[in-house]
């Protein structure tokens, strides 16, 4: 049996502030004597996964209690209890979570960031009244304080079978960025070691006999890389700090929020005691256990360290039994408030994944572009004025749109209610934020997290009206390429309105670059809107248009490949283009010439099925795309060479060339050639080519600066008076009459060039990772 000592709070207290309550005030518990032993069982993350899993972990824990009846168990959570649950949980403010919760025995929780979406007085009323277990938060403060706030408690004392364990509680830092900040106005959350820290000394000035037996950390903290201790300690470095310093005199730490699982042994600083360390999954895939045995002098021996998976697991047992009633009750009830029809889809919708199958929020997904469109159109069912586009976050969004998933009795590809509030679980508030250009920019830099956060890119979904590129090999702060707004380019001066929800206007997810604008809102939930949307555009299909592209992937920018055009000097107007890539690389790549009047271009079997465009299925290693021009009035004209990925392709965070590159060439035409009009129509047999140095012709010869060389392109990076390369301006290639070298060897890798330096500067990138057809 499991006993709170609320008295013991009390003491703790009192102790800290220098007073002394008679020995009689609390229970008086013997130091737990060598042998004894104890069982503690954990879970996290569980968001309300009442319907699939809630059985299951009130099976493993009650099978646990029976198969180690002869000691004492606790049951304790690192939080994210409630918050993005599913719609038997969500659509009831989840109370049905509480209330299975309490049935199944749980002891205390830390809270996880979760715990405060709907605000620090939502989970310190209507939330910590239905619950019978304490919500513990020792590192967050009354604003300006190091006071614990208000209706949290740092820590609580339990007396399991005669074992007094201290049990402390504390939520990773980032909770302040990952919940609408005005829900937690008031409250500072500071570092979670020193919060442990002060609470675990404070505990160990009582009086002996009033000291804990065992002390337990409840951490909603945690690692993303859980191959090893020295991989999870390098990857985040909250867990990092707390799992290798934290005071020697804690026993064990369950840990959270990272939505991994793990059974690690850590040192004790100033020891040569080592202690366990677990974090059992999420939405109650998992139950960790620890079955400790004391050594009669304070400190305690790992018997078992356990991650127990619960599917499939049944047990019979009067709890079970209880939890299995609530979850029918929370079932029924919210079959009955969400099995109505809003929509249907043609095909699955769905967030990022991993390769492993786990949800990736650093990769673009369907789901957030269509959530980012929904959020645009919103502001037309509101007062607001309309918005440019759309911006939503990845972790906004909670599960996927399938169509063989089931809520009620609706058809195959039918969406309901409450499956769309499964997706967006968190009744946020939608609005506009008017942002300058630059601030918009700076929201796409911040994609890029802090140092030290739990995900280190978050990918935010955007609507159809932008087009993003970004290197991500580039130093922070210089990654955006490119943000075009209907196909232009944006204006750093200009406002721009971005439709978006309460959490990321707030700031929340470290896009501050929001805090800039003001927020104005429609008076609608993100639920309510996206209820909407299904009503009014049903059938609804994925986008498969990539809208962020990462250049650094471009196999011309990272100088995987240089691509380039030669020609022969017999004016026969042949071409070929070409690629130095070692290995082959998977496309479609297309290939567009835009010529001047009356010149075509033949490509044979590769022609696209625009005039003047080829399509090549791959670029296999040292590739020759040969084409011909033929037609034209006589004279030197330019034409331009323009190659990226097929933008009618499906690209999806693997784009070999995710920007348009071009370049220009030449063409003569001789009488000979020409089609019966001997008039060229130029003064000086050359065409316009938009150099700025009296009309020479480009010299595609010229030698170019790699990436990051100099930014000057008034030539449009063909020749002009730049001086580039140690040439004088009369002595490159002695040609009197302007005209272009015509040799391969002087002209291949003239195309290259001219790519290399248009991507040396974000001005000439541009993304086109938009289909053909809409």
């Amino acid at each position: 049996m499991t006993r709170r000592i609320t008295a013991r709070l009390a003491v703790g207290t009192a102790a800290a502030a220098g007073l002394v309550l008679p020995l009689g005030a609390v229970p008086v518990l013997a130091e737990a004597p060598a042998g004894t032993q104890i069982q503690l069982l954990g879970i996290t993350d569980f968001h309300g996964r009442l319907d699939s899993t809630g059985a299951n972990v009130a099976s493993v824990v009650e099978r646990e209690r029976a198969a180690h009846a002869d000691i004492g168990t606790a049951l304790l959570s690192t939080g994210d209890n409630i918050g993005a649950s599913t719609y038997e949980s969500s659509s009831q403010q989840d109370t049905p979570t509480l209330e299975f919760l309490n049935a199944i025995g749980l002891d205390a929780t830390a809270t996880g960031n979760h715990e405060y979406d709907r605000g620090i007085d939502d989970l310190t009323g209507r939330v910590s009244d239905t619950a019978d277990f304490p919500h513990l938060a020792a590192n967050v403060y009354t604003e300006g304080t190091q006071d614990v706030a208000p209706g949290l408690e740092s820590h609580t004392m339990l007396d399991v079978e005669g074992v007094r364990v201290a049990v402390i509680g504390v939520v990773t830092e980032d909770t302040e960025s990952l919940v609408s900040p005005d829900g937690i106005a008031g409250l500072d959350f500071g570092d979670p070691t020193a919060a442990v820290d002060r609470v675990a000394g404070e505990l160990e000035e009582l009086p002996e006999a009033e000291r804990p037996d065992l002390t337990v950390v409840q951490a909603h903290l945690g690692p993303s890389d859980t191959s090893s201790l020295d991989a999870a300690v390098a990857s985040n470095s909250e867990f990092g700090t707390l799992a290798t310093e934290g005071h020697e005199s804690v026993d064990a730490m369950f840990f959270g929020h990272s939505h991994t699982d793990f059974a690690f042994e850590a040192p004790v600083p100033g020891t040569e005691r080592t202690r366990p360390l677990l974090q059992s999954g999420y939405y109650g895939e998992a139950v960790g256990q620890l079955v400790l045995t004391s050594t009669g002098d304070g400190t305690w021996t790992v018997d078992t360290q356990e991650i127990l998976p619960t599917e499939d697991v049944t047990h019979d047992s009067p709890v079970v039994d209880e939890a299995q009633r609530i979850i029918d009750e929370a079932v029924a009830k919210s079959k009955e408030i969400g099995s109505e029809v809003a929509g249907s889809i043609t095909e699955d919708i769905t967030r990022a994944f991993t390769e492993e199958g786990r949800e990736d929020r650093g990769a673009e997904s369907t789901l957030g572009n269509l959530v980012a469109d929904a959020l645009a159109q919103g502001t037309g069912y509101s007062q607001l004025a309309p918005a440019d586009f759309g911006i939503t976050n990845p972790g906004g969004l909670r599960t996927d749109l399938k169509c063989d998933d089931q809520f009620g009795s609706e058809e195959r590809c039918e969406v309901t209610v409450g499956e769309l509030n499964q997706v967006l679980p968190f009744a946020n508030d939608h609005g506009v934020v008017t942002l300058t250009g630059a601030d918009v920019i700076g929201l796409f830099e911040e994609q890029w997290q802090p140092e030290g956060a739990s995900r280190p890119f978050l990918h935010l979904g955007i609507s159809d009206e932008l087009d993003v590129v970004y290197d991500s090999e580039a130093p922070r702060g210089e990654r955006v390429l490119s943000v075009l707004v209907d196909g232009e380019e944006i204006d750093p001066n200009a406002e721009y309105r971005v439709a978006t929800l309460s959490f990321l206007a707030a700031g929340g997810d470290n896009f501050t670059s929001f805090a800039n604008g003001t927020f104005e809102q429609s008076g609608l939930t993100d639920f309510e809107l996206w209820e909407r949307y299904f009503n009014e555009n049903s059938p609804i299909g994925p986008d498969t248009d990539e809208r962020q592209a990462d250049a650094a992937l471009d196999i011309v920018h990272n100088g995987t490949a240089e691509v380039g055009i030669s020609y022969s000097d017999d004016d026969s107007g042949e071409y070929v283009i070409e690629s130095t890539n070692t290995e082959a690389v998977e496309g479609p790549f297309l290939i567009t010439l835009s010529l001047p009047e009356g010149v075509t271009a033949d490509f044979g079997e590769r022609a696209g099925e625009q005039p003047n465009t080829a399509l090549v299925t791959e670029l296999p290693a040292g590739a020759e795309i040969p084409f011909s021009l033929s037609g034209g009035e006589p004279g030197e004209h330019t034409f331009t060479a323009r190659i990226t990925a097929d933008p009618a392709s499906e690209w999806w965070d693997d784009n070999p060339m995710p920007l348009v590159h071009s370049a220009e060439a030449a063409y003569r035409v001789t009488e000979d050639d020409a089609p019966g009009d001997d008039d060229n129509g130029s003064d000086d047999g050359n065409e316009d080519d938009g150099n700025d140095d009296g009309g020479e012709s480009p010299r595609p010869s010229d030698p170019a600066p790699g990436p990051g060389g100099d930014d000057d392109r008034g030539d449009g990076g063909n020749g002009g008076d730049d001086g580039r390369g140690g040439q004088d301006d009369d002595g490159r290639d002695d040609r009197a009459d302007g005209s272009l070298p015509r040799t391969g060897s002087e002209i291949a890798g003239a195309l290259a060039a001219a790519l290399v330096l248009l991507i040396a500067g974000s001005a000439a990138v541009v993304a086109v990772r938009r289909k053909t057809a809409q």
